[in-house]
């Protein structure tokens, strides 16, 4: 018994207007622009340091929504901090009056950003289990 074999496919190919010879194929592709005009930083880049570039905007800051506001910084949580955060979040959420402005993970981040730098001086230790130890400890 023979199989049915599928056919060959064939490769398109881009033809010169000339005598049937070859033209190879360029893709002609725009760059990818999201949001604003703000260039994104380089992947490899472990600078920490905010460019005019992205401080700036086409826009007047009234105009263009927040976040285009905010510098773009990554971070890595553990798994139980991430829950534990999206529970506030969703818990902040329920139980508020006014609903002018979204509650994100993000705005807890920077709130938790801006109480960890108030208290910059408490801080002390090499590790992050010391660090930690010596922001919770109250005075």
């Amino acid at each position: 018994m023979s199989a049915a074999r599928k056919p060959v496919r064939a490769r398109p190919e881009a033809t010169s207007p000339l005598a049937g010879t070859r033209a190879p194929l360029v893709p002609n592709v725009e760059p990818l622009r999201v949001g604003d005009t703000h260039p994104s930083p380089p992947a490899d880049s472990q600078s920490h340091r905010v460019t005019e570039s992205q401080t700036l905007s086409v826009r007047e800051p009234s105009e263009q929504p927040r976040y285009l506001t905010l510098v773009r910084k990554e971070a890595r949580l553990r798994p139980d901090q991430a829950t534990a955060l999206a529970d506030l979040r969703r818990r902040l959420a329920r139980s508020r009056t006014d609903r002018s402005e979204t509650i994100t993970d993000n705005t807890l981040l920077r709130i938790a950003v801006d109480l960890l730098l108030a208290h910059a001086d408490r801080l002390h230790g090499d590790t992050e289990e010391q660090l930690t130890e010596s922001a919770l400890r109250s005075t």
